[in-house]
């Protein structure tokens, strides 16, 4: 309930621009959210800490604003995503695919396949003096989601769809933040970005908690 209360105070101070909210929610939100995962799982589940971790920096950098800091910023996010990627990996498992899960991965791979090409073609306009980074950026979060949503269709698995939905939601959270910094500060970007944010830190914490052990890296 105090993520939720949290989650909630976050949304309402980015759409509106509340400083103070923003200040306190973003200082609360992760901490108070690794905790109810200690709680829940009455473990510790470092690599997904450390994921976490690595976002709360990240928001904290983000308080000051992304050009503020925008090497350290990028650091951090890209660390937690690589890790991410980690998980995605190693839980992939070869399953014979039927014709509608085909049909279903074709679809989705079509649709990030035009995301991305679509976004490309601003990058040069927006971002001139940093191409490389923005196509990486852009590039790293939909192959994420690739990987993620081809995990959970070959594998159906609880803690698959946990993750799937939290690299959707940090797609769609990470396109809106980069549309309001460098494109257009439109009101369902305003939106999309703090809701979406919080759906991908909870997905998160419940991966961790659904997952089972891996055996091919430690840790995992």
């Amino acid at each position: 309930m105090l993520f939720l209360f949290l989650g909630t105070i976050f949304i309402v101070g980015a759409i509106f621009n509340i400083q103070a909210l923003t200040f306190i929610s973003t200082t609360l939100l992760i901490p108070v959210l690794i905790l109810y995962y200690r709680y829940k799982a009455k473990t510790w589940f470092l690599p997904m800490i450390i994921v976490l971790m690595l976002f709360y920096v990240r928001d904290l950098l983000m308080l000051e604003g992304f050009f503020s800091h925008p090497e350290s910023t990028l650091w951090c996010f890209g660390g937690a995503i690589m890790i991410l990627y980690v998980f995605a990996l190693t839980g992939f498992k070869r399953a014979k695919i039927h014709l509608v899960e085909g049909i279903s991965l074709l679809i989705m791979y079509a649709f990030l396949g035009f995301l991305f090409f679509t976004l490309g073609d601003l990058v040069p306009q927006v971002i001139p003096s940093h191409q490389v980074i923005a196509y990486i950026y852009i590039l790293v979060l939909t192959l994420l989601l690739a990987i993620t949503f081809s995990q959970y269709i070959l594998k159906s698995h609880y803690a698959s769809l946990w993750l799937m939905l939290a690299s959707a939601s940090l797609l769609l959270s990470e396109l809106s933040l980069f549309f309001k910094l460098f494109i257009l500060p439109d009101v369902s970007v305003t939106i999309f970005y703090p809701l979406f944010h919080v759906i991908a830190l909870f997905g998160m914490v419940e991966h961790a908690f659904h997952r089972r052990k891996n055996t091919i890296l430690p840790g995992f």
